[in-house]
């Protein structure tokens, strides 16, 4: 039978001249431009929210009009009738090409194959069952073609053909699905023992990077508490496919009150301290500028101890945020306040309300201004232990974390106090009755672990949320939609999160079903970047290293 599908598309291109500043077109003769992210992408991709941004676009499309939607149909009607907001941003294109590019010349990119064959080489990988990321039924003894770095095509393997001359790996009785995206991060201030802002180095970022591509996740967020160079050169790295690891994006600097952002000492001086509307659009400018994926806030006063963001305030910054096309994240933790920034135009939350149960009113609130939420509860879960919890002995932790540092965390959990676990508990459980509302509701959960905060470890931590949101009320499918293509759709990635013909190629085989188990998507035989093995045994050698 004929292929499932193929599909030929922007990012697909196996060779692209990349001129900043300048038009490129792919192989199928579609004119392009440069994305605020350094990205070249098709004109059909970019939705401006201003007017002038959109005449702009607009004079771009008379010489590529073939990328224009069908008659009365739109980028933004697609993804209405799909039932959520477009991206203000699309994310395409040449993330791929570094891909290949990694693939071809994998000298310096962190799980490159150990023997790399030709680009144009496909690879088929047969037997499986494939979870695609997008929520949809599992197939059973899948066939996934792999094609320069990208999806050729996918389904049934009695289906989808095997290209003549392809390499076949065998993956009966194992499970296929996308690599995550983590949209919850802070990258480069853990170094063994020590948590410091003097750690936040390249050489630490790419250690992180490399850390959350063995576990499976293919694109991490750094949140609001990226200072200084190092991250915009590693992101200019890895678009040139001279750098692998998970693909990392950035929220650059997050605004709050003077000395009022993060709560931990080492990442608080990498907030902006804003005191005044000029001073919050003119750091969103800068930001802009930057080319960050998004814009973070935070609105807590840290039990009394410190002032908070005012409305006024965060309001300029989400207007002046949407009119450079950001979307504007939101760490919060009263009711009260989420409340006002669900009016005020937010577009997504950091954490769930900490200080009591969400009321039907602001989850129904939520829902109706397509407001995403981060359950980020595994955080918040680990309070309420007082001995250390059973995941701490998790194979895969103990075989990447160091020895001192696992030993630390022991001593943690099993120096808290009852009465400390005790409001944990109360807390969490309040806010697992969020989650179970929100998620009835059908309001927008994707993921967002909060990893990087110290000992809340990378890449793991990705995996114990998905088995919270599980325990919470969502199935196991469910949850690895929230964790795949509804965090990719929310960044803007259209060419991740999910295993459709066109995707790039990142995903993880398992060894276990983790439709039958959530944790078993910790059961991990191999990891694939953009179509490259994941070298998991060379990067497990080095961590462990005495």
């Amino acid at each position: 039978m004929p292929l499932r599908e193929v599909v030929e598309r922007c990012h697909r291109v196996p060779v692209l001249e990349q001129t900043l500043g300048h038009h490129a077109t792919d192989v199928s003769g579609r004119a392009g431009h440069e994305n605020r992210h350094g990205i070249v992408e098709a004109n059909r991709c970019k939705r401006p929210r201003t007017e002038q941004a959109r005449e702009s676009v607009l004079s771009m499309s008379v010489a590529a009009h073939r990328n224009d939607p069908p008659p009365g149909r739109s980028v933004m009607h697609e993804a209405q009738v799909r039932g959520r907001r477009a991206p203000r941003h699309r994310i395409v294109g040449l993330t791929l090409l570094a891909a290949v590019a990694c693939t071809v010349a994998s000298a310096g990119c962190a799980g490159g194959s150990p023997e790399p064959s030709a680009a144009s080489s496909a690879v088929v990988y047969d037997g499986a069952r494939l979870v695609d990321g997008t929520g949809t039924p599992a197939i059973d003894a899948a066939r996934l073609v792999i094609d320069d770095g990208a999806v050729a095509a996918v389904g049934p393997q009695d289906e989808v053909e095997s290209p003549p001359g392809a390499t076949v790996v065998d993956l009966t009785g194992r499970t296929v699905m996308p690599a995550l995206v983590n949209l919850h991060g802070h990258v480069g201030f853990q170094r063994g023992l020590t948590y410091d802002a003097a750690n936040y180095t390249r050489e630490n970022i790419v250690d992180h990077l490399n850390r959350y591509a063995y576990y499976g996740v293919g694109v991490i967020v750094s949140l609001g508490t990226d200072a200084g160079d190092a991250w915009s050169e590693i992101r200019r790295d890895q678009e040139a496919g001279t750098l692998g690891g998970a693909r990392l994006f950035t929220a650059g600097r997050g605004l709050a009150r003077p000395n009022a952002g993060p709560g931990a000492a080492a990442l608080r001086p990498s907030a902006y301290g804003v005191t005044s509307q000029e001073e919050g659009r003119r750091q969103v400018q800068r930001l802009a500028a930057q080319g960050v994926a998004f814009v973070k806030i935070w609105v807590d006063d840290r039990g009394g101890s410190v002032e908070k963001l005012e409305p006024d305030l965060y309001r300029a910054i989400i207007d002046e945020a949407h009119g450079h096309g950001l979307d504007v994240i939101a760490h919060v933790f009263y009711h009260d306040d989420a409340e006002e920034l669900v009016a005020a135009g937010v577009d997504g939350f950091a954490h769930l309300v900490r200080d009591r149960e969400m009321d039907d009113a602001l989850v129904a609130a939520i829902v109706e201004n397509d407001v995403f939420v981060m359950p980020n509860i595994g955080i918040s879960e680990r309070g309420r232990h007082t001995a250390p919890p059973p995941w701490l002995a998790t194979p895969i932790l103990t075989e990447t974390v160091a020895p001192a540092v696992l030993a630390r965390a022991t001593d943690t959990f099993a120096s808290r106090a009852a009465d400390a676990a005790e409001r944990a508990a109360r807390s969490y459980e309040q806010m697992e009755r969020s989650l179970a509302k929100l998620h009835a509701a059908g309001a927008e959960l994707v993921l967002g672990s909060d990893s990087g905060v110290q000992d809340h470890f990378y890449g793991f931590s990705a995996h114990r949320e998905l088995e919270l949101m599980v325990v919470a009320g969502l199935n196991p499918m469910d949850a690895i939609a929230t964790a795949t293509s509804r965090s990719a759709d929310r960044l803007g990635l259209d060419d991740s999160g999910r295993l459709t013909p066109g995707a790039r190629a990142d995903f993880i085989v398992l060894d276990a079903n983790p439709l039958d188990d959530i944790t078993n998507t910790r059961r991990i035989a191999d990891v694939y970047l953009g179509g490259s093995a994941v070298d998991r045994t060379a990067l497990r050698a080095g961590w462990t290293a005495p």
